[in-house]
């Protein structure tokens, strides 16, 4: 192959990835219901896989390998090596392979972060190219500040002006979540102090990096998360400190090509404002939301109970763990149990309380320890080139800008579950670094020419061309995937009706076959139990057909929900689906759905035990079935583990309201109600149960306080009129059923409400006969 042919696919192969992992930082896909983090899953491993076949056809051409020749790239190799090995011994091969949305702790994407590894250190060698670097993630946080400076004045002008257009932005940022985007700006804060502080920058470059500085400083103070303001002000005093040393010891600041002393009044400034928002940034967010609100809420399992997850994993298998990304498995088996008792007993966690915390629990130590000597081999080499590039003011920079991106980027996968773009920039500028020292020639370059022997070139082109098959094997399996998840994100927002379920059923189909997922045959189970209500609701279509296609829609939710536990028998969640579609065709007297509801629940409380959801399932089963005395046993069962089981306490109030024991079923709801005192609903049943019993004073004052907490309660505040009448107050009643009325003037039960008030019935008198004699 000609030497021209080469350079231009080697160039192919270079701007694929560098366009692939900074496009990646704001990629999104417009007018479409796929989330963010898959849809920039699938860019970045289609891009990622593209440049590995430009480059493994480069070398095809060339014959020859130029390989950097560190450890790192070695104990690199070692991660996805392992992740392989653990997915074959996984408790979910379908999750540990590939995973169901392109997810960050598959074997798949750590191939794919170890190949931005890879040919980042292969292809970041030239002082230009780091330069690329730099300059692009500058430009890349550039995009992200003027989207949300777009989107603020484009809602202040017309609100939700971008609703269509921005489907998948869930968040209101193209980064992530609220915490990716604080985190990465954190990240982007600190480079520009650096900068700033190393470089003396003019024009464009300099503009660009103040406006990237003071936006970023905004959006942490909006945001405020204090581990990202502590890591700021370590990384400005570490700065500072060099700085001031360094510049004592001769060395000063790059400036077009002369070294002029300066003092870092920008980390100085850093410092300062990161003490403030340290010891005061709840008082200042605070603030700040009340002008600019974001839901900031980071959920994720602590410590603790990561630990305790890891701990049951680790005698399970403590050298491979359950599998690469089977924490929700675990989490749904062995989670605590005081989790039970806060608001997100019920959250199936995916990762636990950072990244490289959950790795214990589905790699193992094996893992673990892979990833640490691979982070631990990446940051000796830096800190060991700093003893000989002092003297280089230019190198000083980039080597402590790559450093810093390094070390924040992997302390933010311990501290924090990062989304597939944090960890890709980890994984891209440990590579970077590497590059930058084959570049100082720290690190030498293995040069393997496999055309010179006939014995290597054989076996060597071999390798390569099924290396190349792969490659392409692999980017059309990333396509089929992504596709599916296209499919899928459309059937759900189809709308609730005949011909939309219709719609849903062919797109679910669509999803399945292009990639067999648990997830779609779930959701397909429960799309054909919608349609079959809708033919029975349908007066229109004879009794014949309805029997016909009913026992067609049985047999295929059915199908569906058994092929979901066939996929994966260790996932709670199907075998929970499978129990509620029988118990669901139970009430339709299909034979043996009531036995087969009670197996799927147990089998589910097998992979998840003590799962209250699971066994209150059991008791709303046992009373549809008419098995009360069981029913009240599973409730209090489930009670037992968690004691502020809302629907619990309701189900079993509806349980004692049948058997009419009003008493005891405004007890259950009282109880109710001393856990959640905010919730409109249960004080509404309370005066309900409490209008039914002849209570009618203290029904007003339950439905006074379901009004109170919420005013668009209308059933509430038409029920606290007639409680009102009840107690002869007429006129407060009349004062509801007018606000009802404003609310639904065509509403007829608030009209005859308003009648009997304004014009009540005439009394009832007994007449009485009078005689009486006519005189003539």
């Amino acid at each position: 192959m000609e030497k021209k042919t080469i350079s231009f696919i080697n160039k192919l192969s270079f701007v694929s990835l560098f366009a692939t992992v900074f496009i990646s930082i704001f990629f999104f896909l417009p007018y479409s219901s796929m989330s963010l983090f898959a849809a920039k899953g699938f860019f970045f491993s289609i891009g990622i896989t593209i440049s590995l076949c430009f480059w493994l056809v480069a070398r095809l051409g060339e014959g020859v390998f130029h390989i950097p020749r560190d450890r790192s790239v070695l104990f690199g190799l070692a991660i996805p090596l392992i992740f392989l090995i653990s997915s074959f011994f996984s408790v979910s091969k379908n999750l540990s392979f590939f995973g169901s949305g392109f997810e960050v702790g598959t074997f798949s994407s750590m191939l794919i972060m170890f190949l931005v590894f890879f040919l980042s250190a292969t292809y970041f060698q030239t002082e230009r190219r780091l330069w690329y670097f730099q300059i692009s993630l500058f430009a890349s946080a550039a995009v992200l500040v003027l989207f949300e400076i777009i989107l603020i004045l484009g809602n202040l002008i017309k609100p939700g002006i971008f609703g269509n257009f921005l489907r998948s932005v869930s968040y209101g940022n193209l980064f992530g979540t609220w915490t990716d985007f604080a985190i990465f700006f954190g990240l982007i804060a600190l480079l520009c102090v650096y900068t700033i502080d190393l470089l003396k920058s003019k024009g464009i470059f300099k503009f660009l990096q103040y406006f990237l500085l003071v936006s970023s400083f905004v959006f942490l103070a909006i945001i405020n998360i204090s581990f990202v303001w502590i890591l700021i002000g370590i990384f400005s005093v570490v700065l500072l400190v060099y700085s001031i040393s360094f510049q004592q010891a001769g060395v000063a600041i790059f400036h077009g090509g002369e070294n002029k002393k300066k003092f870092p009044f920008v980390a100085m400034i850093s410092i300062l404002i990161c003490f403030v928002f340290i010891v005061g940034g709840t008082n200042i967010s605070s603030f700040t939301n009340k002008y600019i609100p974001i839901p900031n809420i980071d959920i994720r399992p602590n410590i603790s109970s990561t630990s305790h997850v890891a701990y049951k994993a680790f005698l399970y298998n403590p050298v491979l763990g359950t599998g690469p990304n089977t924490f929700i498995i675990d989490w749904a088996k062995w989670r605590p149990m005081d989790i039970y008792l806060t608001p997100f007993w019920n959250n199936d966690f995916s990762f636990g309380f950072g990244f490289l915390p959950t790795l214990l629990s589905t790699v193992g130590v094996l893992g673990a320890v892979a990833f640490l000597i691979f982070i631990l081999s990446i940051l000796y080499r830096g800190f060991k080139f700093m003893k000989v590039s002092y003297k280089d003011s230019l190198n000083n920079y980039f080597l402590l800008s790559l450093l810093l991106t390094v070390i924040y980027s992997w302390i933010i996968c311990i501290i924090y579950t990062p989304n597939v773009t944090m960890l890709m920039i980890a994984f891209l500028s440990s590579g970077v670094l590497i590059g930058m020292l084959v570049y100082n020639k720290s690190i030498p370059v293995i040069k393997f020419s496999f055309l010179d022997d006939p014995r290597h070139s054989f076996f060597s082109i071999l390798l390569l061309m099924i290396l190349i098959i792969g490659t392409i094997f692999l980017t059309y399996t990333y396509a089929k995937k992504f596709v599916s998840v296209m499919y899928f994100a459309q059937s759900v927002n189809v709308e609730n009706s005949a011909e939309g379920l219709d719609k849903a059923v062919i797109m679910q189909n669509n999803a399945f076959v292009l990639d067999n997922k648990d997830t779609y045959l779930r959701s397909l189970s429960q799309i054909y139990l919608s349609q079959i209500g809708f033919i029975l609701n349908n007066k229109e279509i004879s009794a014949d057909r309805i029997k016909t296609s009913v026992q067609q829609l049985v047999s295929q939710s059915e199908y569906s929900a058994k092929l979901a536990v066939t996929n994966d028998k260790k996932q709670y969640l199907n075998h929970l689906n499978l129990g509620n579609l029988y118990a669901s065709l139970s009430q339709l007297k299909i034979e043996k759905s009531y036995e087969n509801s009670v197996d799927a629940y147990n089998k589910a409380l097998v992979l998840s035990p003590n799962n209250p959801n699971i066994i209150l399932s059991l008791a709303r089963l046992e009373f549809s079935n008419s098995n009360t005395d069981k029913a009240i046993e599973f409730i209090n069962q489930a009670l037992q583990i968690k004691p502020n089981y809302a629907d619990a306490l309701i189900l079993k109030a509806q349980i004692f309201v049948n058997q009419n024991n009003i008493k005891g079923a405004i007890e259950q709801i009282d109880t109710a109600i001393y856990y959640f005192p905010s919730e409109s609903n249960l004080y509404f049943q309370s005066g309900q149960l409490r209008y039914a019993d002849g209570s009618y004073s203290e029904a007003v004052v339950a439905f006074e306080n379901a009004v109170f907490l919420n005013r668009n309660n209308s059933n509430a505040r038409f029920m606290l009129g007639k409680a009102y009448q009840k107690t002869n107050s007429n006129g407060k009643a009349l004062e509801q059923f007018k606000i009802l009325e404003d609310i639904e003037p065509e509403n007829a039960d608030v009209k005859e409400a308003i009648r009997s008030i304004s014009n009540p019935p005439e009394p009832v008198v007994e007449k009485t006969t009078e005689k009486t004699t006519q005189k003539n």
